[in-house]
């Protein structure tokens, strides 16, 4: 059998010699190492952490400043919470609670709710009822019957 690409017709005046394919195939060999090397030296450029922070100081100074906002926020808050938690904080709160009351009692407790607010939530009870039962029930289909034991 013939060996070649099949489909491909090569012209007799278009042929070149070997020794012209060859150096054209090491040619674009050696732009491909070039280009290959080029993109491993930009890898490792863009890895390696202190080149990046001498060229970018602003960049990570930002970033070490926003973490450090961000864990002393978290440790404020949790702080914070365990303080609140503490009895004379807890009683001084509800002497507030209940000055308020005592000057505004129309505050405490809102009257009854408005007849939108009611069909609202019917009509969401209702929806959420239908979902949950049709999804118990494709689940509950889905689930094959246990096998039957011989007696």
């Amino acid at each position: 059998m013939g060996e070649g690409t099949v489909g491909l017709v090569v012209k007799e005046a278009e042929a070149k010699p070997a020794r012209e394919i060859e150096r054209e195939i090491e040619h674009l060999r050696t732009r491909l190492d070039r280009s290959l090397s080029e993109l491993d030296r930009r890898r490792h450029e863009l890895t390696d952490l202190k080149l990046q922070v001498r060229k970018h100081p602003q960049i990570f100074i930002g970033a070490g400043a926003a973490a450090a906002l961000i864990v002393g926020g978290i440790g404020f808050a949790i702080w914070r919470a365990n303080k609140r938690d503490e009895v004379p904080q807890k009683a001084r709160r509800l002497r507030i609670a209940f000055g308020r009351a005592v000057d505004q009692p129309e505050k405490v407790a809102r009257g009854e709710a408005p007849a939108w607010e009611k069909i609202l939530a019917a009509v969401g009870t209702t929806i959420a009822v239908s979902l949950t039962k049709k999804m118990l029930e494709r689940a509950w289909a889905s689930v094959p019957p246990p096998p039957r034991r011989a007696l």
